[in-house]
């Protein structure tokens, strides 16, 4: 649980860092699109871990699997 409340503050750091640096370089607009496309893209970076980390756990859980069928 505490992996996960690290990751997500994480994201919202790197939001609010690039919309802070969006704001002043641009101004308001620049700022909230950098945000958002930070957001996004942590939040897909995120969801592609936790997937290989599903898939690698159900591979290990098969593997022992048929590990135990052949004893």
């Amino acid at each position: 649980m505490s992996r996960l409340i690290a990751e997500s503050l994480a994201c919202l750091i790197m939001a609010a860092l690039c919309f802070i640096c969006g704001l002043l370089l641009e101004g308001l607009r620049l700022g909230m699109f950098c945000a958002i496309l930070s957001l996004v893209s942590s939040m897909g970076y995120w969801r592609g871990m936790r997937e290989g980390e599903k898939n690698e756990r159900e591979k290990q859980r098969i593997k022992w699997k048929s590990i135990r069928e052949r004893l």
